[in-house]
């Protein structure tokens, strides 16, 4: 780093970094040679360092004889401005070197929050703790959202259910856990009293799903297990969200298959049942970690820090 100056007749000259730590080293020590001890040089090497200052600036920054060192009045001045100078350099190196290496920066997240909601703020809790110079933002989306996103370069990470297959190889993919397929239904619901419930048995009620334009995995996965037990079901209501599907079940004798995280939100007047296990029929939805290969840093952070972290589910 050089700092130039337009000085005397002389042309001009430069003051840099190395003359302006020899200066600090000088004013501090008050002796030129012990300054030199200090900056593992020699006293040659100072005396040109405080030479170049002087000339630069045109003033003399110490009074020297035999026997002492002292700041001038002019380098009183100069050495306030010269520490300012350095503590910012010294910030600025850091957090350039932080930006770098992925401890500085900001992360972008698109999260399911049916799915996410009961880990996801210990989760982020526990990585502000460990990289407290990344700022984190957080976006509800759901799976369909965070393809968008991440195709407009909006989201970093993102938590949901399988993607399409259509972006393999574009967009990586982390198993987390699988959440089991169960009913919900109103609690005036015939079924509510169930203890579980046969995909066969539900064929004389009206299903509501989950917009399949939101999370095609889940809403795939429902409609072939009933084609696996020849029944046709009856989807009259596909909402957009998992509290408003919610509260369709809580308010009419529809019913409807959700992941069991979905109990994590507002589920007043709903009552959840699981299906009946078969050798043939165990019912579940992944739930993946998903991140495109980019050269930003901080989400190698992020994916190297979860690596050594254990999720609760």
């Amino acid at each position: 780093m050089h700092i130039q100056h337009q000085s005397n007749s002389m042309g001009q000259t430069f003051m840099n970094l190395k003359h302006m730590y020899t200066f600090v080293e000088v004013a501090q020590c008050k002796s030129f040679s012990l300054a030199a001890t200090r900056l593992h040089t020699v006293q040659s090497a100072v005396s040109r360092h405080i030479h170049a200052l002087e000339s630069s600036l045109n003033v003399k920054l110490f009074e020297r004889t035999t026997r002492y060192v002292e700041l001038t009045a002019p380098g009183k001045v100069f050495l306030r401005h010269v520490e300012d100078i350095l503590a910012h350099y010294q910030q600025a190196q850091y957090e350039t070197q932080s930006v770098a290496n992925g401890k500085q920066g900001l992360l972008r997240i698109g999260y399911l929050s049916s799915a996410c909601a009961h880990f996801m703020p210990e989760l982020l809790n526990r990585f502000s703790r460990s990289e407290p110079l990344i700022d984190v933002q957080i976006f509800e989306m759901t799976a369909a959202q965070q393809l968008e996103a991440f195709s407009e370069g909006r989201i970093d990470v993102g938590f949901s259910r399988p993607i399409d297959g259509g972006y393999s190889g574009l967009i990586n993919q982390h198993h987390l856990t699988d959440d089991p397929i169960v009913l919900v239904v109103s609690v005036a619901h015939p079924l509510s009293k169930n203890s579980s419930v046969n995909l066969a048995d539900l064929a004389p009620y009206p299903l509501t799903l989950f917009a399949r334009d939101q999370a095609s995995s889940l809403f795939d996965t429902i409609i072939s297990a009933f084609h696996r037990v020849k029944v046709q079901p009856q989807v009259t209501n596909e909402p957009s969200s998992m509290q408003a599907l919610l509260t369709h079940i809580a308010s009419t004798r529809n019913i409807a298959l959700v992941p069991s995280c979905i109990k994590n939100l507002q589920t007043e007047g709903c009552v959840f049942i699981p299906l009946t296990k078969t050798p043939t029929m165990s019912l579940s939805v992944p739930l993946e970690m998903h991140w495109q290969d980019n050269d930003v840093q901080v989400t190698k952070t992020w994916l190297n820090w979860c690596a050594h972290q254990t999720l609760a589910f």
